[in-house]
């Protein structure tokens, strides 16, 4: 097992938990897909994973279990060589992650040398390979430019092509392609789906696409109120929901042709 969350509470200062008695398992190479309302904890729970709750959050109670070892109380030093390498998270807008007074190259050519071997011209070599997987046109323009000169579609697939550059072992994915086109999402969501298959990589994704989410995952996990509503194999929730809110969520997907594609 990978990743193992039991009874996970999470709360912020001394109020009751915002999230509360999350449960998953996930192995290598599965896709997890959390659905639910803005607010309902879907992007709380995946920064828990990572050790990145803002402000005062932290987990009340359960554990989060990485390769057999709880990363609950994990030092800085620790938390440092774990995440970008083998757990790694895009955020919803990469833009907010990347330094602005920074060029793309220097930020994304420190990142692979921070985890790396690698020297100058090789972590260079590396991040033109990752932008152009990325569908990115001209990537040393991009890397010799500022974070300001790229539109947000730009921006996030720079940030999706650093957090995949190591094929990490869990990959943590936060609404990933809410700032592209419809035909970017398409590409991206194919480059992810072949990380997965290539590496063996797991993934944890939010969204509020139920289409993407029935093409992708795996895994269902639907929440609302910082509680799990719903949790299983993809195709049984999709095709034989439970709850009157996952129903809902279905029938809110609009039907083309009269065919409602999830």
């Amino acid at each position: 097992m990978l990743l193992e969350i039991k009874d996970l509470d999470i709360t912020y200062g001394e109020e009751a938990p915002t999230v509360e008695k999350v449960q998953l398992s996930l192995n290598e190479g599965e896709i997890l897909t959390i659905v639910g309302e803005s607010g309902s904890g879907k992007t709380t729970v995946i920064r828990a994973v990572l050790g990145l709750l803002s402000g005062d959050g932290h987990v009340s109670n359960g554990s989060i279990m990485f390769k057999g070892k709880d990363l609950n109380g994990l030092s800085h030093a620790q938390w440092r060589e774990l995440r970008g390498k083998d757990i790694s998270m895009i955020f919803q807008d990469s833009g907010n992650m990347l330094n602005p007074v920074q060029t793309i190259g220097h930020q994304f050519i420190e990142y692979i040398q921070l985890h790396s071997h690698m020297s100058a011209d090789e972590a260079e070599a590396k991040a033109v390979e990752m932008l152009t997987r990325m569908h990115l046109p001209n990537p040393e323009n991009i890397l010799s430019s500022y974070a300001f000169e790229l539109s947000g579609g730009m921006r996030q697939r720079v940030g999706i092509a650093m957090a995949i550059t190591f094929h990490p072992q869990l990959l943590l994915a936060d609404e990933p392609t809410s700032a592209l086109d419809v035909t970017t999402q398409a590409q991206i969501v194919k480059e992810l789906m072949q990380v997965v298959r290539e590496a063996g990589t797991a993934m944890i994704m939010v969204t509020h696409n139920l289409g993407v989410a029935s093409y992708m995952s795996d895994k269902l996990m639907v929440m609302a109120g910082g509680r799990v509503l719903e949790y299983g194999k993809a195709q049984d929730i999709l095709t034989n929901p439970q709850s009157n809110y996952t129903k809902e969520l279905l029938a809110a997907v609009p039907e083309i042709g009269g065919k409602r594609y999830v």
